[in-house]
Order: C-alpha cells, then structure tokens, then sequence
C-alpha cells in the first residue's frame, strides 16, 4: 500500500475551499486504499478514518473544524463524480 500524501500547512486564507485542496490527495488515497464509507463521510457521522485524516490536518494547521468540513465536501464531490459516471 502506497503512502498518504502529506497535507500542505496553510498559508493566508484558512478557507474550506483551501483546505479541501491541501487535503484531496490524502482523501483520494485514503478512499482507494481503505474500505470506508464515503456516503457516511458526506453526511453527518464522518467514520474514524476520516476523522484520523482531520485530525493529521490539524496537526500541520488547520482548525479541525475546516478539516472536518473540506472532508464532507471533498466526500460530496466525490458521490457527485461518481454519480455522474454511473448514469
């Protein structure tokens, strides 16, 4: 299994929309490398992966609660993109 990409510490605006950004390709990786509900990530009970990932984002900035949010819209994205494949 291939290591996460680590997540960019935040510069200037600490926006969900730069959050989501620096944490896309943790999130990509953490979705093809684990067996974990995106659904659940893009509703209100982020599974504990997910968590773990806000948590690391945390860890090099980013308020938790950004963190948390750019991982429900990331998940939102994703359902979206995934919907728009399979129709």
């Amino acid at each position: 299994m291939p290591p996460m990409q680590s997540i960019a510490r935040p510069v200037g605006d600490v926006s969900v929309k730069r959050a989501a950004e620096a944490l896309k390709q943790s999130f990509d990786d953490l979705v093809s490398m684990a067996n974990i509900s995106v659904e659940a990530a893009a509703g209100p009970d982020i599974p504990e992966a997910f968590i773990a990932l806000a948590h690391r984002a945390e860890s090099v900035g980013w308020p938790l609660d950004i963190a948390e949010e750019a991982i429900h819209h990331l998940a939102q994205e994703y359902l979206g993109a995934r919907g728009t494949f399979s129709d």
